[in-house]
């Protein structure tokens, strides 16, 4: 015989590890979880995108205006028409649709949080749009307009009912 026993055995064989698929329920209730936040997000996101695209239009309009070679009436006409349609129509602000003459500029300073329109090159969409032979500032008038539009922000309807 064998002086030594330990000789006779076999090797000890390890198991086999797990696999790695399919992944156990927690990690199924996870992707199920994340999945839903990135849908989540994608519709507050296209909501968002869909709510800002009166302004983009409205921005599209208004840099073919003022690269236009249109008389100074006509751009201040047109820009007033613009900025009207955004207002009233596009972000549902009815209370802006009667103003006329000093409470729209002042109307639309309030909204840009500044004196361009009641005070600055932004007069030109008040009544004095209507007088002969009126010269504006495009320049001015523009920048007005730009820092206007970028103050501009649409219902995006999932904030509170307060905000």
């Amino acid at each position: 015989m064998n002086g030594d026993p330990l000789a006779a055995l076999r090797d000890i064989y390890l198991p086999s590890p797990p696999p790695w698929w399919p992944p156990a329920p927690g990690w199924w209730l996870l992707a199920g979880v994340l999945l839903m936040c990135l849908i989540w997000l994608a519709v507050l996101q296209y909501r968002r995108w869909r709510a800002f695209a009166p302004i983009r239009a409205a921005k599209e309009l208004l840099a073919k205006l003022f690269s236009s070679d249109a008389a100074d009436d006509v751009v201040a006409h047109q820009c007033n028409e613009i900025l009207k349609r955004l207002l009233v129509v596009a972000l549902n602000k009815e209370n802006l649709g009667p103003e006329s003459g000093e409470a729209w500029l002042h109307a639309l300073d309030r909204i840009a949080g500044g004196n361009d329109f009641s005070q600055g090159s932004g007069r030109a969409l008040g009544t004095a749009r209507f007088a002969p032979n009126q010269s504006i500032d495009r320049a001015g008038l523009r920048a007005s307009v730009i820092k206007l539009l970028s103050q501009v922000k649409p219902d995006l309807g999932y904030r509170g009912r307060y905000d």
